[in-house]
């Protein structure tokens, strides 16, 4: 079982307005605070803690081109392999964000797709040789150490 909630995010007040922040580890700056943020920053201290994946391996908000005029942002992609949507956990986690996160693995070719609003956590497997899906109870820990792109 995954508890995303049991590391903690300390929030920053911002000293030119009065907006609450939240250092990225990752993007090494001040992101304005949201619940999808806060729990986007909490499965980066999750990836990297419990499940030992390097924070060169992990890409917050990448851009990819699903056609010519437009683009999508994908939460989190770790090591071009598991693909993490985060939503706000006043929604409950529905059919239309399983589009979504399947669409975009169609695209990239993605083993593990992982999708949480911070109470509900729901990962599937995918066999890219049959395509068949799998509901699977965790994402891998951390293989490989050294892969870069």
């Amino acid at each position: 079982m995954i508890n995303i909630n049991k590391y903690k995010i300390k929030l920053y007040k911002s000293l030119f307005n009065n907006y609450k922040n939240i250092f990225c580890i990752k993007r090494k700056k001040f992101i304005i605070y949201s619940e999808e943020e806060l729990l986007r920053q909490k499965i980066l201290l999750f990836l990297i803690n419990k499940k030992k994946y390097k924070l060169y391996n992990i890409k917050i908000e990448k851009k990819i081109f699903l056609n010519y005029n437009k683009y999508y942002k994908i939460d989190i992609l770790v090591n071009n392999n598991i693909l993490i949507e985060c939503k706000s956990p006043k929604f409950k986690i529905n059919k239309i964000n399983f589009y979504q996160l399947f669409k975009y693995s169609n695209f990239l070719k993605i083993n593990y797709l992982f999708l949480t609003n911070g109470i509900e956590n729901i990962i599937f497997k995918i066999n890219l040789l049959n395509n068949k899906i799998k509901y699977v109870k965790d994402i891998p820990n951390n293989i490989n150490k050294h892969i870069f792109y």
